[in-house]
């Protein structure tokens, strides 16, 4: 079997995590960055520029076995400015775009593409039970997540397309769960906003193990809520942290306080959307944390 394995967005926290996996299982890797001076090629890991070039990218991509696309500016940590919402918009819709460009142009193209979205796609929808083929949200994020799965729906069919709609994952050495995690530390842990918006959460292992599973796999849908199938409350998550960790969880963040520290991006904590992996569970993939305590406990055992 053809290993080669083109990779965006490959170093950032969840790509570099992936890479690793991947030259593991024997794949080779080329991982497209705009530094690829910053990185050392390894075995099975090349790190090579990227350029949104056609003739370029068939090159790179032509006789490869699968492109995954997880580039993309980040959207936690920063204020959305004018200017950084529209970096977060064509940081990804261009890169896909080019992605797919190259691909339905190249002789020998790829079988596979995986391309990233996000939970965000939904919006902020309460505790309503949201499958892959639910109707899509009103806010930002909705509107970015739709335009980036439709330039990858652009695809030619003879090139297997496979989104992921990436709810929030969980490790504790970076991510979402750190920043929720730091409070703790301090012993001044507790919900974000009401408490009852509802976490997609998937840890960062079950997530890597999706993403490998679906480059053999054969029957994987187009569309993927990537997420565990428990998806719990706020409320839920923190006083499951307080548990397993012995720390306390009383304190609360209110949402106008979360609103005025990050404005528009205070979304990312206050939006709620509750997603079932119906796909995935119909593909016959096996969680390994299907619980958010058994999740945090494992966290606790590394």
């Amino acid at each position: 079997m053809n290993k080669k394995i083109i990779i965006t967005g490959g170093t950032g926290f969840l790509g570099q995590s992936l890479v690793k996996d991947l030259a593991k299982e024997g794949y080779d890797c080329v991982v497209f960055t705009r530094s690829p001076d910053k990185y050392n090629n390894e075995s099975n890991i090349v790190y090579k520029e990227w350029m949104e070039d056609e003739d370029y990218l068939k090159s790179e991509i032509n006789g490869s076995y699968a492109v995954i696309n997880l580039a993309g500016a980040p959207i936690i940590g920063k204020r959305w400015t004018v200017e950084y919402k529209k970096l977060i918009i064509d940081s990804r819709v261009d890169t896909t775009k080019a992605l797919v460009k190259a691909m339905n142009n190249c002789s020998n193209p790829p079988e596979r593409f995986l391309s990233s979205s996000a939970s965000g796609y939904f919006g902020d929808r309460g505790n309503e039970v949201l499958d892959e083929e639910s109707e899509s949200g009103n806010t930002f994020l909705a509107e970015v997540c739709k335009k980036w799965e439709a330039e990858a729906e652009k695809i030619e069919k003879n090139i297997q397309l496979i989104i992921f709609r990436t709810g929030v994952v969980l490790h504790p050495d970076g991510g979402a769960l750190e920043q929720i995690m730091r409070p703790f530390k301090y012993y001044v842990g507790g919900s974000i906003g009401k408490g009852n918006q509802y976490i997609s959460w998937i840890t960062l292992a079950d997530w890597k193990r999706f993403l490998i599973f679906a480059l053999l796999k054969n029957g994987i849908s187009q569309k993927n809520n990537l997420g565990s199938p428990n998806a719990v409350t706020m409320n839920v998550l923190t006083s499951t942290i307080g548990r397993v960790y012995n720390k306390p969880s009383m304190f609360k963040v209110p949402s106008f306080l979360v609103k005025l520290v990050l404005g528009e991006a205070s979304s990312t904590v206050l939006d709620s959307q509750r997603m079932e992996p119906k796909n995935i569970l119909e593909s016959n993939f096996k969680y390994n944390h299907n619980l958010i305590d058994e999740a945090l406990k494992s966290f606790k055992k590394s």
